[in-house]
């Protein structure tokens, strides 16, 4: 992943306590950072970080909004999916040893060398973003309770679905129909 440095914060001349960045996402983040992004379209996000620093460690909070066109999973029309998500992120700092080449980050906890002077926020936005987005990707319901999909689209998923089904009835009626023959050889052995 590549890095850019309007993601970065020269963290050596600040004042401990809190300060906050601000950045707009858009598509054109994914491609600086050369991150594999093609599913998602108007990507319009805005994400807060409050950097908290302290003598030896930096309390970080991602604060994620905005909104990203994907297809629905269920119909395969586009639409918009709000986010809205927040992370917490502890970097710690230490002096630089040996090990630390084959150590791994605790998962919120991040360790940072004490002579690094500039922290890159680009690959934890990156990965924060993708994980406000769900899995699942489907049109909201309406205000009954009601699906927003397509109904073309799912009237022809339910005729296939029910195409299917039959082919899959017939196949196994076929398959009973190729046994039946064995069990007269099976009652012949039993007399």
């Amino acid at each position: 992943m590549k890095y850019h440095r309007e993601f970065e914060i020269a963290y050596v001349g600040l004042k401990n306590g809190e300060h906050t960045y601000t950045y707009e996402i858009g598509k054109q983040f994914f491609e600086l950072i050369e991150a594999d992004a093609d599913d998602l379209e108007a990507v319009n996000i805005q994400v807060t970080v409050t950097f908290d620093k302290q003598p030896n460690y930096f309390a970080l909070k991602f604060d994620i909004s905005g909104s990203v066109g994907v297809a629905c999973d269920r119909c395969g029309d586009p639409f918009t999916l709000p986010l809205w998500d927040e992370f917490n992120l502890i970097v710690k700092l230490k002096e630089p040893t040996a090990e630390d080449e084959d150590a791994e980050d605790d998962g919120d906890i991040v360790f940072l060398p004490k002579n690094e002077t500039v922290i890159d926020l680009s690959e934890w936005i990156y990965e924060f973003i993708m994980l406000s987005i769900p899995m699942q990707r489907v049109h909201p319901e309406d205000a009954e309770g009601n699906t927003t999909c397509n109904k073309e689209n799912l009237a022809l998923l339910d005729k296939m679905t029910q195409q299917a089904e039959a082919e899959e009835e017939a196949e196994k009626e076929k398959n009973k129909n190729i046994w039946k023959g064995l069990d007269a050889f099976k009652n012949n052995n039993q007399n």
